[in-house]
């Protein structure tokens, strides 16, 4: 495990700072990831660290930036020490279909 595992998911309460999902509702613990990778020149301190699931942690891989589709500008990623979560996710509570508990 991470030797900044505890320190990182205890900032974090247990959730993926990316996209706030319980580290509880996995039932193993989530990743420690570089916000700047290393191989980008990201250092290996705990303000360059984040808590993330698999599922970001994979999805975000190595980049820090990303064309944005509807400006086709070079953006960077989300990075959890400098930019508030709310300020640029929102959670859909769209009602889902399909769903066994859907009356139709």
């Amino acid at each position: 495990m991470n030797p900044f595992y505890n320190l990182v998911a205890d900032r974090a309460i247990h959730r993926c700072e990316y996209c706030h999902a319980p580290e509880l509702v996995f039932n193993f613990p989530f990743e420690v990831e570089h916000i700047v990778p290393t191989c980008r020149g990201g250092a290996n301190v705990e303000i360059n660290l984040a808590l993330a699931c698999r599922s970001c942690n994979l999805r975000k891989g190595t980049r820090i930036s990303e064309i944005d589709p509807e400006s086709n500008a070079e953006v960077r990623l989300f990075n959890p020490r400098e930019q508030q979560w709310e300020e640029h996710f929102q959670v859909n509570r769209t009602y889902a279909t399909g769903t066994k508990y859907e009356r139709g």
